[in-house]
């Protein structure tokens, strides 16, 4: 495998001359360089195939936190909350990665083509159902590599990308981290009746959460409801919405240039001392204070 990743950290290497995100001719495909560590960035992550290539990074996803470093393989199936911070990295030796969105359509098709007695191989990870981080597998760095391989055969990329896109995403739920992914896309299972759940909070994150009636809306008893939704994501429906909440109203802070009232009403408080202290609460200090020491930043 490092004969592989020594190819990949290359090849970013080169389209990455500047720290940042970047995405690539492959639609969902996107690299990552980082130059320093301490760096932070708060997001949700959507439903994801990563791979670090080089440098060491801690991401808290709902109430996980999760060291990972150069082979690991970070899969999360459905939309989580996500605290990242880069542990390891010089403009010298930069944090790489590289990561495929899953979609959901192909992964619920591919999931539904592998057998019902199908076995996972055990591997150790961590995480709850909904993200887990284990070594990533041979067949899974290899076909990442001819995937990205692709990027520099446009003639060849339109018929192979989606081929090798739906390799990545088969292997990987055939892999030690699919038997959960299985579930979540898995029609009528409770993990895929959370996924459903986690999908109309972030379209309706604004509005008032009525828990008998979402979890009426997935066909779940309440009681299962909470119990399922906590499996998956390791946080209740209510803490679930507040991170959908407060993470926007950051980014409309930070983007936006809104102030901490407006940007509470925007996201569903009624009461700007109730967003406040929310707000103080998860990120440690009080909204104003908190952007202007991300902007200076």
């Amino acid at each position: 495998m490092e004969s592989i990743r020594s190819r990949l950290v290359a090849r970013l290497l080169s389209a990455l001359p500047e720290p940042g995100k970047t995405p690539t001719a492959i639609d969902g495909l996107t690299f990552t360089r980082w130059n320093e560590a301490g760096q932070t960035d708060i997001c949700f992550y959507a439903p994801a195939v990563g791979v670090i290539l080089q440098g060491d990074k801690q991401s808290v996803i709902g109430s996980e936190t999760l060291c990972y470093g150069a082979l690991d393989c970070l899969v999360n199936g459905v939309d989580m909350p996500s605290v990242s911070t880069i542990l390891s990295a010089t403009p010298e030796k930069p944090l790489l990665a590289i990561s495929l969105n899953i979609d959901r359509n192909l992964a619920s098709e591919a999931a539904a083509d592998i057998p019902p007695d199908f076995h996972s191989p055990r591997d150790e990870q961590a995480g709850c159902l909904g993200v887990s981080v284990a070594r990533v597998t041979p067949d899974v760095l290899d076909a990442f590599a001819r995937l990205a391989d692709t990027l520099d055969k446009p003639e060849q990329r339109a018929l192979l990308a989606p081929l090798l896109v739906r390799e990545i995403i088969s292997r990987v739920l055939m892999g030690p981290q699919g038997g959960a992914l299985r579930m979540l896309y898995a029609q009528g299972s409770h993990s895929n009746q959370v996924a459903k759940a986690i999908t109309w909070l972030r379209s309706h994150y604004t509005s008032p959460l009525r828990i008998e009636a979402l979890a009426s809306q997935v066909e779940m008893p309440v009681s299962t409801f909470h119990r399922q939704f906590k499996k998956v994501t390791s946080l209740s429906p209510l803490q679930f919405q507040k991170c959908l909440r407060l993470y926007e109203a950051q980014r409309l802070m930070l983007a936006e240039n809104m102030d901490a009232g407006g940007a509470g009403r925007a996201v569903g408080y009624d009461s700007t001392q109730q967003f406040n202290r929310e707000y103080r609460r998860m990120f440690g200090e009080p909204p104003r204070r908190n952007v202007q020491r991300l902007l200076r930043e």
